[in-house]
C-alpha cells in the first residue's frame, strides 16, 4: 500500500478535522482518520511525541494514519493542551492536564465504534500512552510503541511550540517508566508492539537494542502478548538540521515505510 492516496486509493479513506469538546480549559483540535465506505473495525489513539519532535513527526503520523484508515480503522490524533492547534501556552502545561487530555480522548476514541481499542504512542508520547494505560483499566486491547523512550530521559528542552515545556513539567515526565499496566483476571490478553527504528549500515548491529529487549520482556512478564520489532527506518521524529542548526521541518521524504507495514501486520491480527 502506497504511505499516500493514489492510483484509485483515494476512496478508500477519508480525513475529518474535529474539534472536540469537554476538555479541560476548553476544546482541542483533533484529526480523524475513517474509512471512507463503511463502518471502522475498531479505533486507533495516537500518542504524539513532545515538543519539537512532534511538529517533525507529523507528516510519517499522517501517512500511517491514513493508511491504517483505508485498512479499516478509525484513528484519532489530538493536540494536546498547549500544543499544536490547541488552546493554551507552554507555560500552562501539566502532567495531570495532559493525562485528562488523554482519557478524555480516550474516551471519545471508544465511542466512535465498539470494536478493539488500540493506544498508539510515539517517542515520549509511548511515556505517555503507558501511563494512562493503568487508569484506562482494561479497555486498550492492543498497544503499539514505536522508539519508546523506556528509562531514556526526556531531553531537557523538548520545546518549539511557543516556549520550552516548564521544568516542573519536564521533573514529571522523567519519572515516567514503560511499566505495563496490571492485567485483570478476566478479558482477553492484550498486545503489545514496540518498534524500534534504525538505519541500516555498517557497524550497526543486527537485531532489537537492550532497551526494546528489556521492555519487550518486562511486558511479557506481566501477562503480555509482547513482540520486539526491529525496522529499517530514518529518524523521522528528528527536527531538520538538528544536528547543527536549521529549521524543525519534518522529513518528507523519509516516510518510516518499514514501521507502517509491522503496524499493519500487527493490527491484523487485534480482534
Amino acid at each position: 500500500m502506497s504511505p499516500w492516496p493514489g492510483s484509485g486509493n483515494e476512496a478508500a479513506a477519508r480525513i475529518e478535522p474535529a474539534r472536540l469538546d469537554g476538555f479541560d480549559g476548553g476544546p482541542r483540535f483533533g484529526v480523524w482518520w475513517l474509512p471512507a465506505s463503511h463502518e471502522p473495525r475498531g479505533t486507533v489513539l495516537c500518542v504524539q511525541p513532545l515538543g519539537e519532535e512532534r511538529t517533525a513527526a507529523r507528516h510519517a503520523l499522517a501517512a500511517q494514519g491514513w493508511r491504517l484508515s483505508a485498512g479499516g480503522w478509525a484513528v484519532l490524533m489530538v493536540d494536546l493542551y498547549g500544543t499544536g492547534d490547541s488552546p493554551g501556552e507552554p507555560a500552562g502545561i501539566t502532567l495531570q492536564r495532559w493525562r485528562g487530555d488523554l482519557l478524555r480522548a480516550a474516551m471519545l476514541a471508544r465511542q466512535r465504534h465498539a470494536g478493539p481499542n488500540v493506544l498508539w504512542g510515539v517517542r515520549g508520547g509511548a511515556l505517555l500512552a503507558a501511563d494512562i494505560a493503568v487508569a484506562l483499566d482494561q479497555l486498550v486491547d492492543a498497544y503499539v510503541f514505536w522508539q519508546p523512550s523506556g528509562d531514556e530521559r526526556i531531553p531537557p528542552e523538548p520545546g518549539g511550540e511557543g516556549g520550552s515545556l516548564p521544568s516542573t513539567l519536564l521533573d514529571e515526565l522523567h519519572e515516567l517508566r514503560m511499566q505495563p499496566p496490571a492485567l485483570a483476571d478476566h478479558g482477553g490478553v492484550p498486545a503489545a508492539l514496540f518498534v524500534e527504528m534504525r538505519e541500516a549500515g555498517e557497524g550497526v548491529p543486527a537485531g532489537a537494542s537492550a532497551l526494546i529487549c528489556d521492555l519487550t520482556e518486562a511486558w511479557l512478564e506481566a501477562g503480555y502478548l509482547a513482540l520486539p520489532q526491529r525496522v529499517n527506518a530514518a529518524p523521522f521524529w528528528q527536527p531538520c538540521g538538528a544536528a547543527g542548526g536549521g529549521s524543525a521541518a519534518p522529513h518528507a521524504a523519509a516516510l518510516p515505510t518499514a514501521a507502517f507495514a509491522a503496524t499493519e501486520e500487527f493490527l491484523e491480527s487485534v480482534r
